[in-house]
């Protein structure tokens, strides 16, 4: 009888717990690698070849089927069936896995291996496979090359850059022919109501343009009247303000200049309060109406509002500043410097990664554009007697080191920066150093200054981190390490103490 899962790990220590759980990843990354060997196998021994010339020429019979791309063997179609029904898969789903092994281990011959070894999961190999399913076969060996030493130590959202990055170097004037075909792919709905009364609106727009309208809904969400409403309340409000774009562009000039609506201007809208017939005194009318034709005061209350309204537009058109009214934005691109000198090449972009030169380009074509260099990271800020550190410092490690170094941390955004040596006061000049300082998310660094995990850096952007169970893991630009807590590793830890 199979025993309940949850009184299996009853009883056990924290130290137990951890290794068991360890070990529960490792069983399940062998046994799902395993399969995919057995499915290389298996296409091995139902090769097209297999098939027989006498079942070849019956009609409706098996035949050679290539489910892999480019340089990949063919296998006997019919006996797709049998291997879909003992791994529970569909026969579209049973082709299209068959195909990313088959594409693995003759297209990616480095990740394959590693997948052997089950230092790589195999969801995680299968998805480059089938990122790289259309690319010829030399070109997915380049992306193999450029993947292989990453993979199995980076988490997925890092890998998954990384393979969008590899497959634009080798593929880029594709990518950028179908980022042209996929604006034809723009557009905006409306889903159905709810039973709550609510209806949701979808759209599906350029990168850039997504980033836009969403900055300007939150600035109009920012700019409403303070209320206890949740953020997201308050954007939905700022959405749902565009629908009237002179109310809107009312709140976002008030919010942007205030001064155009000062107390002067509400007295020159308010209405004139007099008889009927009881003739107006020029020191009643405000300012901006006295030179007005006496016909438009003298005529009914309609046009003479009208009048009013007009000359307050005016008042305040001449008031403008269209520097601060004009909406800003910042497209932060990190690009080396062979891509700007080249005509294509690969470009990051924080919130949307990889992209191509070519895209940016098109981007910026909608904008007045103003190229700023952010920041050479080539000029290291120097080091200075201060706890705090210097702005100067955060936007360089911002640049230069834009994800948290904790291991397979995948934290990009809201990070801080911890001192990898404590800060002394009155010690030694220089503790806020850039190379002494590591970028890590809030929870993280909660977790160093108070969750009992040790962190030493014995070179710039590389990690040793004890965990508060003594596991050691190495962490750097290439992804994370895991060293165990046995001899070797502590004899590395030991190394890495800091010179006191």
């Amino acid at each position: 009888m199979f025993e309940s899962l949850a009184s299996r790990v009853v009883g056990y220590g924290t130290d137990d717990i951890l290794k068991a759980a360890a070990e529960a990843v490792r069983a399940k990354r062998v046994a799902e690698n395993e399969l995919l060997a057995w499915t290389a196998a298996w296409a091995d021994a139902n090769s097209a070849d297999s098939i027989h010339p006498d079942e070849l020429k019956l009609p409706g019979g098996p035949c050679g089927v290539r489910p892999g791309g480019e340089g990949t063997p063919e296998v006997n179609d019919l006996a797709l069936e049998e291997l879909a029904v003992k791994i529970k898969k569909s026969d579209y789903a049973c082709s299209r896995f068959v195909g990313e092994v088959l594409d693995l281990r003759h297209r990616l011959p480095l990740i394959w291996e590693k997948v052997m070894l089950c230092e790589v999961e195999g969801w995680q190999a299968r998805g480059i496979a089938r990122q790289t399913h259309h690319l010829t076969l030399d070109q997915a060996r380049q992306v193999d090359e450029s993947l292989a030493g990453v993979a199995g130590h980076v988490g997925q959202q890092k890998l998954q850059h990384q393979t969008e990055a590899a497959i634009a170097r080798v593929d880029g004037p594709r990518m950028e022919r179908e980022a042209a075909e996929r604006k034809k792919q723009l557009g905006v709905w409306l889903g159905q109501t709810t039973d709550e009364g609510l209806k949701a609106m979808f759209a599906r727009l350029e990168p850039a343009d997504a980033i836009r309208l969403y900055g300007r809904v939150q600035e109009l969400a920012d700019a409403l009247p303070a209320d206890d409403r949740s953020a997201d309340e308050r954007r939905a409000a700022g959405l749902a303000l565009l629908a009237n774009e002179f109310e809107a562009t009312r709140v976002l000039a008030e919010h942007r200049q205030p001064d155009l609506f000062d107390d002067e201007f509400t007295a020159a809208i308010q209405p004139i309060i007099g008889a009927e017939d009881e003739p107006i005194e020029e020191s009643e009318v405000h300012p901006s109406l006295r030179d007005a034709p006496v016909r438009i005061i003298d005529s009914d209350a309609d046009d003479f509002r009208a009048a009013v309204f007009k000359a307050a537009v005016e008042r305040i058109a001449a008031k403008l500043d269209p520097a601060r009214l004009v909406p800003t934005s910042t497209l932060v691109v990190h690009i080396a410097a062979e891509t700007l000198e080249g005509e294509t090449g690969i470009c990051r972009v924080p919130g949307i990664g990889p992209t191509l030169k070519g895209v940016i380009k098109d981007w910026l074509g909608h904008d007045r554009v103003k190229v700023v260099p952010v920041i050479n990271l080539n000029d290291t800020p120097a080091a200075v007697d201060d706890y705090q550190i210097p702005d100067r410092h955060k936007r360089y490690l911002r640049y230069a080191r834009p994800g948290s170094r904790f291991p397979w941390s995948t934290a990009t955004g809201r990070i801080e920066f911890d001192h990898t040596q404590p800060y002394q006061t009155g010690g030694p000049p220089g503790q806020t150093d850039i190379d002494k300082l590591t970028p890590f998310s809030k929870r993280e660094h909660r977790a160093v200054t108070f969750g009992g995990w040790q962190r030493r850096q014995p070179e710039p952007d590389t990690m040793i981190f004890k965990s508060p169970h003594g596991d050691l893991q190495i962490t750097n630009y290439s992804g994370t390490f895991d060293l165990g807590h046995g001899t070797f590793a502590h004899a590395i830890w030991n190394a890495a103490c800091p010179n006191p």
